[in-house]
Parts: C-alpha cells; sequence; structure tokens
C-alpha cells in the first residue's frame, strides 16, 4: 500500500559530504546474500578482473551486410529456442529480407515505405509508432529514411540492434507468441519457421502465395499470405550462407565468443528476472539491520559506504541516496559520494566506473533517478533507488529504497506497477554487468 508519507519523501542532501579514505577490506558476503543472489543467477567477480559469464547479451553485428549483422544478433542474444537454432534465425531472417531488403540481404533498418511501414520488419499502425519512439530515445528518429549505402556503420549497427531488441521485448507481443508456437511447426528447417513468423508476426494477409506448414496454416485464418514463397526462398538461402562460418561464426561460435567478452546487455532492453517482492524484503533486512544508523552515534561506521552525513532524515541510512550508496560499494565494490537523487544516475554514467546507460527502460539491478513528481508514488520527485526484480507477465516491479521523508519502516522493497516505472519520468544506470548476472 502507498502510503500518506510517500509524498514527504526527500532527497536533497542538506549537509556537506564527509571526506572519507577508501576503505581497505573488501566486503565478503555473509552466507544469507551468497544464498539469495545464489537464487537469483547473480553470478559475483571482481569488475578489474574482467567479466563473467553472462547470457541475454548483444553486441556481436560484425557482418558483411545486414542480414549477417542480424543473424550474428540473434545468435548472440541469448532468446531461449531461437538463438541457438539456426533454422528458426533463417526463418525470420527470411521474412525480413522480403519486408526491407527486396529479397536481398541488403536489408535496411531505416526503410520507410509509401504505406507508412517503418523498418527492418515493416512495422505499421500502433507498432510503427512505437517502434519510432524506440528509436527517438536512441537518438536516432532523424534518420528514417537513410539509404543504406549513406549510413554509417555505427548507426547501422545501432538501429540493428535498436530495432531487433524492440521487436523481441517491446513490440506488441507477436514475436513471443511465434517463439512459444516453434514446437508446432511440421519439421525444424528455415521455410517452416520461415511460414510460422510470416503468420504470427508479420500476418500480411492478402497476397496470392499461400503458406505450406500445417503448423503456421491453422494460426493463418484461412488467408493467402503474402509472398510466402519467396520468404520461404530466403529463409533457405540464410541458411546455406550463414549456418557454417561466415563473418562471426556459426551460433554455437558466436554464442561462446558473446559468454567471453561481454558484461552487459544493450542499453534499453526490458529484461524480466530479479527478485520477488518476498525475496527483496530478505535482501533489504541487512541493510535494515544496520546499527547505529547515524554518524554522530558511537560506532557509527556509514563512512564505509560513503554514505553523506545528512540532516532532515530520521536517520543518515533513511536517505535513499545511502541505500544506493550502499548497494554500489557492497554489491558492485564502487564505493563513491553521490549527490541528490534526481543526479544519481547522471553521476553514476558519468563516472567512468561501467554503470551502463539503460535510457528509460529498468531493468533487474539498475539504479534510477526520478526528476519528477509521480502522483500516488513519489511526490518530491527528486528520488534514486535500485530496481531489486522485474515481472513483465505480471506487470509488476520491486524496488529497494529508503525516503528521506519517511520512516524505518519504509526502508524495505517495495512492489509497484511496471508501467510506472517505463512512462519516461525515470532514468536507469545499469550495474548488472559490475554485480555479474
Amino acid at each position: 500500500m502507498v502510503k500518506k508519507f510517500l509524498g514527504r519523501i526527500l532527497c536533497v542532501l542538506i549537509a556537506a559530504v564527509v571526506m572519507v579514505v577508501a576503505p581497505t577490506s573488501v566486503y565478503a558476503l555473509s552466507e544469507e546474500q551468497l544464498d539469495m543472489f545464489a537464487q537469483n543467477d547473480i553470478l559475483f567477480y571482481d569488475p578489474d578482473g574482467g567479466c563473467g559469464s553472462s547470457s541475454g547479451v548483444v553486441t556481436v553485428l560484425e557482418g558483411k551486410n545486414v542480414a549477417e549483422k542480424v543473424w550474428n544478433w540473434f545468435a548472440s542474444a541469448g532468446i531461449a529456442k531461437v538463438s541457438d537454432n539456426p533454422n528458426v534465425i533463417s526463418g525470420v531472417i527470411g521474412n525480413l529480407m522480403n519486408e526491407s531488403g527486396g529479397n536481398t540481404f541488403n536489408m535496411n533498418p531505416f526503410i520507410v515505405s509509401k504505406s507508412g511501414y517503418y523498418g527492418l520488419y515493416q512495422a505499421g499502425g500502433g507498432r510503427a509508432n512505437s517502434l519510432k519512439k524506440a528509436f527517438a530515445d536512441a537518438g536516432m528518429d532523424h534518420l528514417w529514411g537513410t539509404s543504406l549505402s549513406s549510413a554509417s556503420e555505427a548507426d547501422i549497427n545501432k538501429a540493428v540492434d535498436v530495432t531487433l531488441t524492440h521487436l523481441t521485448t517491446a513490440d506488441d507481443g507477436s514475436f513471443r507468441t511465434f517463439v512459444s508456437r516453434l514446437g508446432e511447426v511440421d519439421a525444424d528447417k528455415p521455410e517452416d519457421y520461415s511460414d510460422m513468423f510470416l503468420v504470427t508476426v508479420e500476418r500480411a494477409v492478402g497476397g496470392d502465395s499461400p503458406i505450406l506448414d500445417s503448423g503456421a496454416k491453422k494460426h493463418s485464418n484461412g488467408g493467402n499470405y503474402q509472398a510466402a514463397a519467396k520468404r520461404r526462398e530466403n529463409a533457405v538461402s540464410v541458411y546455406n550462407a550463414f549456418s557454417g562460418n561466415s563473418g562471426a561464426g556459426s551460433v554455437t561460435e558466436i554464442q561462446n565468443d558473446t559468454r567471453e567478452v561481454m558484461c552487459y546487455s544493450g542499453s534499453g532492453e526490458l529484461i524480466t528476472g530479479g527478485m520477488t517482492l518476498a525475496e527483496g524484503r530478505q535482501f533489504m533486512q541487512a541493510y535494515r539491520d544496520i546499527k547505529p544508523r547515524n554518524y554522530g552515534e558511537p560506532g557509527a561506521y556509514l563512512d564505509k559506504w560513503k554514505i553523506n552525513n545528512v540532516s532532515g532524515c530520521q536517520s543518515d541510512l533513511e536517505n535513499c541516496v545511502a541505500f544506493v550508496q550502499y548497494f554500489i560499494c557492497e554489491y558492485a565494490k564502487v564505493c563513491m559520494g553521490l549527490p541528490d537523487g534526481k543526479n544519481v544516475v547522471g553521476r553514476l554514467l558519468g563516472s567512468g566506473k561501467g554503470f551502463v546507460d539503460g535510457g528509460t527502460t529498468p531493468r533487474p539491478y539498475a539504479i534510477f533517478s526520478t526528476t519528477r513528481s509521480i502522483p500516488g508514488l513519489y511526490g518530491s520527485g527528486n528520488h534514486t533507488g535500485v530496481v531489486l526484480g522485474v515481472d513483465t507477465d505480471r506487470g509488476k516491479i520491486v524496488i529497494g529504497e529508503a525516503g528521506c521523508g519517511a520512516s524505518y519502516d519504509w526502508t524495505n522493497a517495495h512492489e509497484y506497477d511496471l508501467s510506472k516505472f517505463t512512462d519516461g519520468s525515470f532514468k536507469y544506470a545499469y550495474a548488472d554487468g559490475l554485480i555479474g548476472i
């Protein structure tokens, strides 16, 4: 329940920051903390010692053409039933070639049709508006209509990443429907998956080339689907070109290389996972158990986490910034002073400590800052905290936080509607690479 005192939460640091020396000891996790993070598949490692094992991460975009970049994106994305199956990836790309490449490998992620369809999979209507917003959020809205030959390699790579991230995680759910129906196709072949993608994602009824796969056909509402035969042909061509050892390598080679070198998932990707509310509250108990809770009290050691000596709070640890400082120092091993809550993300991203700009999309173990009041949520518009869990199926988010105008009892994990944290009023700094998930 949102209590009345939420409107009084303040994170303005009134007193001067206390200057302290860096801690000399390595903070060891308790057995309870190790168990908690093990249950949530979090792997800890020294940020100075290299990256830990990871998945669901995309950076491999090498390729002689856009089709090969898309192949490498899917192969390194860690999407169950898709990334490890070259036949599925081929079926997807066979469709994209028809939509945005003129049935060639030179697909154009910036293309806009005369009918108002956008990008690699030619999103229209509400899907087009959603994709255009993703481009705008990535600072690429000015590139719509750019020819492939005049676009830079960096812009092409970014456009592929943003488009495919949007398609697989944030579109209208049709890609998830496609994945859920992969087991219904007649055979594990590119052309069968091509038919299923056409039916579940593209849904272009009205052409003169009927789908053949019976699993896809039962979802087609009896329609003939546009250029289904050409899409199947494209899918086979993709498989023949990329399933061996082309460009960045085969699916297996790409995945192995990806796990070796990558720490972070792509910016702006909504990832479900992390802690439930009950697990978050168990996790927060270690912070709640810290005694004493003020600098001025005998035995206080808040300087260990670079926590600020503040006034106007029930205690120094009931400041929203204090919990973030504790969290990043204990779990990301980055101990640093931080400004007011609304400026925390900006300071983290500019610190050079390895935090990744997540834009306005939350992710487990991201730090957030908000700069405006959210009616019924945070009254002051000056707040920071940690995303402990994201449940996209339920539309919920679990936040670990403290509040200067609140109380010790409120310093805890809270569950909110996910939509409140994805409406553009929150900015995120991803810490999952530092923590090692």
